[in-house]
């Protein structure tokens, strides 16, 4: 018995697969769907920087300078390849993040010119993702 390290149920080896470094997952279909994506873009995000060892952009066969940093997998690609996160897809903001713009929002609604499609992150300037952590999304 194990505990699956995203939902923390306990399961059985006929259950779940364990997984070196005691990544321990469980058989639920959002758990194996983690574990999944995670593998991809381990895979993905490996072969990636090798594009950043030559000091290239780590988009696909782009062989620019790089410049700009992703926020979220932290490789280093060229201006076009990143992009501010659209924040009106929620599922990259923090919980605190949520809460936070959700406030900001109501407030700037109350407002006669109001514009709360523009309020971005309260936690400073909006950072940079590249395109395959933006088309990632959240499970």
């Amino acid at each position: 018995m194990t505990d699956c390290v995203y939902c923390t149920s306990p399961f059985c080896e006929k259950h779940g697969e364990r997984g070196p470094d005691y990544t321990d997952v469980c058989a639920r279909k959002l758990c194996s769907e983690k574990l999944r994506d995670l593998r991809e873009h381990t895979e993905w995000r490996d072969g990636a920087a090798q594009s950043n060892k030559r000091d290239e952009c780590a988009g696909e066969e782009c062989a620019a300078a790089m410049g700009q940093q992703c926020a979220l997998c932290r490789l280093h690609f060229c201006t076009s390849h990143v992009r501010p996160p659209n924040y009106q897809d929620r599922s990259l903001l923090t919980r605190a993040e949520m809460g936070a713009q959700d406030h900001l929002i109501v407030s700037a609604g109350r407002e006669p010119f109001g514009r709360p499609e523009l309020f971005m992150s309260p936690s400073g300037p909006p950072q940079l993702i590249c395109e395959h952590c933006a088309g990632r999304g959240k499970l």
